[in-house]
């Protein structure tokens, strides 16, 4: 099955990176020879990553929060002092 859209990869290519030691999903993508475009197929690609190796998944962020301004992060904004 196709798990990116963006780069054609599908979840055989995924599963095979990360049986070579790969163990993040980013990564895995950089091996296939692109990295992330869009990113909402990365907690998909992590946990056929995590399930290669066995690894219990934890909870994760959105695959977008370090695109999105630290407000709607949840991230406190610092001001300069006026």
């Amino acid at each position: 099955m196709y798990v990116c859209l963006c780069n054609g990869y599908r979840d055989a290519e995924i599963r095979e990176v990360a049986e070579s030691g790969v163990r993040c999903a980013r990564e895995v993508y950089l091996t296939l020879g692109n990295g992330p475009c869009c990113g909402t197929c990365l907690d998909c690609a992590q946990d056929i990553v995590d399930d290669v190796h066995g690894a219990v998944a934890a909870p994760r962020a959105p695959a977008d929060a370090d695109r999105r301004p630290a407000a709607e992060a949840g991230e406190p904004l610092l001001m300069a002092a006026e």
